[in-house]
């Protein structure tokens, strides 16, 4: 069990806890810094087949409960091959070259080389609505945004499909009409019309998805951006478009003569690029904080010596390593906490200039949630915490945070690599968030100083999420996790609330001891004698007093309503009123029977976290 004490310099001693802090994080409200940015993105839509004949499997409601905030199509439906029919499909690594029936070709002996052509170039035949299947693809996205989602759209192809083509303007027209479909301008789909947040052009150009000379591939990268972009200005819409997803090794590939990733910035130019993309892939269980951000920062490098100072960079792909070098069950332990959530930190160091970036994968493999693994369940992996806890710091502005170690050196939060603790602070709506990773092997002690604070009186959460993966009972076809199983995984996250705490000059200091390989979020409200309750928390609430008080509270669920300043429900067959007040943040219930004033039962935060609903 943790220990959340307030301790305030010159007001109260703060014991041992205190004393035996190792490690001190400073965050300096007073120091506002740029909005934190979008990292929360995962690879595939929440959707797809089961490699049991006839079962699908869907992790929507996963997406969102944990806080997943983009999609990347890729291998998700969005490949050109399997979209657009009408086309030349050939093995050139054979002589002569050979038809391929599908959009994949498996080879040995390296990548296979698969030429992937329309058959025709004409506009009237690459126009022609008839030519276009969409049905996967709108499925993906139809899910990805049920699940909360935005779209990051990849235009390339899967794995094992085509890396090459005679004519890249034709690739680069059909790419474009799967732009516009999403967008809801060629071959509309009822109720699907939506902006992708990013288009991507390409995949792994210097590895296994080209197999073409350099020069084609330039030419259709430079086709593909110039295409989309005029097909978004016709539309009225605006649009980034960027590329290319090179490979964890674009650092010697970019080296190669004759490699895509050579000289690209300025073989396409810089004006083509809104942002620059690329992959990571750590050692897997030799993986590190410091070898992962030594390779962002070469990374960063170079992109500044292409010709592209400054771009913005997106990590397209990453994880602890890939699946074929990790093995499956590293991707459940408790490990991957940590290296999640140490990642999403660093990536927003803002010398990197990191826009967007998405874990590989959400589902299927290497994933945040396992369908496989389990029978009739499917395992949610330390992973997800790491995105749940940084999901609490959506829409934030930055917030100066540094890791002092007790020798008195100190860095910033978010390039704190090399030390046993990251930070990142936030701050939005005033509420201050910070998440804490403890990468180590050992659980820390930690000092956490809040400085720059408002007012005398302060209150915060601290919520540290259960360890090792969870396995939830999973129904249907698609299968999907149980409701009931999902909320009490959620109630699991340890919550410790502590309200009337003081501030002395601003500052306010906490005591806490975050475990090994984990994550630890905490809130603070300066200002405020008690936490705040949500209206999801508050629902929460109500759905467990009625579940815990059927005879006082029923029917079970009536809809929320707001009256200020109460937010409330009105249970019309016991004629009873229960309702959370804005006002003191205090939970009220009322017998209508009785009459009178409303029963004052005390904060409400307690009672949310004796309910189970602090995570909400």
């Amino acid at each position: 069990m943790r220990h959340l004490i307030g301790c305030v310099t010159g007001l109260l001693v703060c014991g041992a806890a205190c004393a035996q802090a190792t490690t001190t994080v400073e965050v300096d409200a007073g120091q506002p810094q740029a909005a934190l940015r979008d990292l929360r993105g995962v690879n595939k839509a929440p959707v797809f087949t089961s490699k049991t004949p006839g079962q699908r499997h869907d992790a929507g409601t996963l997406y969102r409960a944990f806080g997943v905030s983009q999609v990347r199509l890729h291998d998700s439906g969005a490949d050109l091959c399997s979209i657009y029919k009408p086309a030349t499909r050939l093995n050139m690594g054979v002589s002569p070259p050979q038809a391929v029936a599908g959009c994949t070709l498996s080879g040995s002996g390296g990548v296979p080389h698969f030429m992937w052509t329309p058959t025709s170039s004409a506009d009237a035949d690459l126009n022609n609505p008839d030519n276009y299947d969409f049905t996967e693809f709108d499925e993906a996205v139809l899910r990805t945004l049920a699940s909360g989602a935005q779209v990051y759209l990849g235009l390339a192809q899967s794995y094992n499909g085509p890396n090459d083509t005679t004519d890249p303007v034709a690739w680069a027209k059909v790419a474009t009409n799967l732009y516009r479909h999403l967008i809801g301008v060629f071959k509309p789909t009822a109720g699907l019309a939506v902006d992708p947040v990013y288009v991507e052009i390409h995949n792994e150009p210097d590895g296994g998805f080209w197999r073409g000379s350099t020069a084609t591939f330039n030419t259709l990268y430079t086709e593909n951006t110039q295409r989309v972009r005029a097909a978004a200005a016709a539309a009225g819409r605006s649009v980034k478009v960027g590329g290319a997803g090179f490979t964890r090794d674009v650092l010697n590939k970019s080296k190669e003569a004759g490699n895509p990733a050579n000289g690209f910035i300025a073989a396409v130019g810089a004006g083509t690029l809104d942002f620059y993309s690329a992959h990571l892939y750590d050692r897997c269980a030799n993986a590190s904080l410091a070898s992962s951000a030594s390779s962002l920062r070469a990374l960063r490098a170079l992109v500044d010596s292409q010709g592209g100072v400054g771009k913005p960079l997106h990590i397209s792909e990453w994880n602890i390593g890939l699946g074929n070098d990790c093995g499956n069950s590293l991707f459940a332990e408790q490990r991957l906490q940590s290296f999640t959530s140490g990642l999403l930190t660093l990536m927003q160091d803002p010398a990197l200039a990191i826009e967007a970036a998405h874990f590989y994968a959400g589902v299927t493999v290497m994933s945040v949630f396992d369908f496989t693994s389990v029978a009739g369940a499917v395992r949610v992996n330390p992973s997800a915490w790491a995105l749940w806890a940084h999901a609490w710091l959506q829409g934030a502005n930055g917030v100066a945070a540094r890791v002092c170690t007790a020798a008195g050196s100190c860095v910033a939060g978010t390039a704190a690599d090399s030390a046993a603790v990251l930070a990142l602070a936030g701050q939005a709506g005033g509420t201050l968030g910070v998440v804490l990773t403890n990468d180590s092997g050992s659980a820390q002690s930690v000092t956490l100083r809040f400085k720059g604070l408002a007012g005398s009186v302060a209150s915060a959460l601290a919520h540290t999420p259960p360890q090792g993966p969870q396995d939830l009972a999973v129904a249907g076809n698609p299968s999907v996790a149980d409701a009931g199983a999902l909320a009490a995984l959620l109630a699991k996250v340890g919550t410790e609330h502590r309200a009337g705490l003081g501030v002395s000059g601003g500052q306010l200091e906490l005591a806490l001891s975050v475990p090994a390989r984990s994550v630890q979020l905490v809130r603070l409200w300066p200002g405020a004698g008690t936490v705040p309750v949500s209206n999801a928390q508050a629902d929460c609430l109500f759905d467990w007093g009625a579940a815990s008080y059927p005879a006082l509270l029923n029917p079970a669920q009536p809809a929320s309503q707001s009256a200020p300043p109460y937010y409330y429900r009105y249970y019309a067959a016991s004629r009873a009123y229960l309702g959370v007040s804005s006002a003191d943040q205090h939970l009220y219930h009322l017998d209508a029977a009785l009459g009178g004033a409303p029963t004052d039962l005390g904060p409400a935060m307690p009672w949310v976290l004796q309910a189970g609903c602090a995570a909400r």
